[in-house]
């Protein structure tokens, strides 16, 4: 087994960890860390990074795994409509990472951890929009959705900044242990320069 392979599979399983963590570990452990999560930032990362069968084998594998878990705990049937959303949201999210390949760097990673943010933040609070009664199908609905959420329970703008400092740190992590390595690309260029 290559040593890019072993490292694919600790960083897709500490993924799987983190995302059950808080479900299994109790209440204070679930509030801390709601809304999260490293499976954006894998996808972005994995996607402009690893080579794609592995980077898609990760990051999708991170999801199903995690997802069917967590729908089996909740009992929730294994595939539903919230996890057909995520599911989009990462596909795109990876996708935008492969368009990256060429342009990697820190600050594309960070950007594109706040692009998917709001994706992630405009789709699913929309799906909610849609399919939760409890919002009025108006735009003052919409808006309570995107906003203040439902009552009794935190705003949704509250979920939304700690996504995105999750993703931002995450996509931050992820680039810098991710990032191919050039030293050997360095050594052979100054010596072709030099020469």
């Amino acid at each position: 087994m290559s040593k890019q392979l072993i490292a694919a599979l600790a960083l897709a399983t500490s993924v799987v960890v983190y995302r059950l963590l808080p479900t299994f570990a109790g209440s204070g452990v679930a509030e801390t860390l709601a809304n999260i999560s490293p499976l954006l930032a894998l996808a972005l990362c994995g996607g402009m990074l690893m080579p794609r069968r592995l980077a898609a084998g990760v990051t999708f594998g991170a999801f199903a795994i995690s997802d069917v878990a967590l729908n089996l705990f909740y009992q929730q049937p294994i595939f539903n409509r919230h996890s057909g959303l995520l599911l989009l949201v990462f596909a795109i999210v990876f996708g935008a990472g492969w368009l990256l390949r060429g342009r990697s760097s820190l600050q594309v990673a960070l950007l594109g951890g706040l692009g998917g943010t709001l994706l992630f933040y405009l789709l699913t609070n929309s799906a909610s929009f849609l399919f939760n009664p409890a919002y009025a199908k108006s735009v003052g609905g919409w808006w309570q959705a995107m906003s203040i959420g439902v009552p009794g329970l935190p705003p949704t703008w509250s979920f939304g900044l700690r996504s995105l400092a999750g993703n931002l740190v995450f996509c931050a992590a992820f680039y810098l242990a991710l990032r191919p390595i050039r030293v050997g690309v360095v050594k052979e260029s100054a010596v072709a320069t030099t020469a």
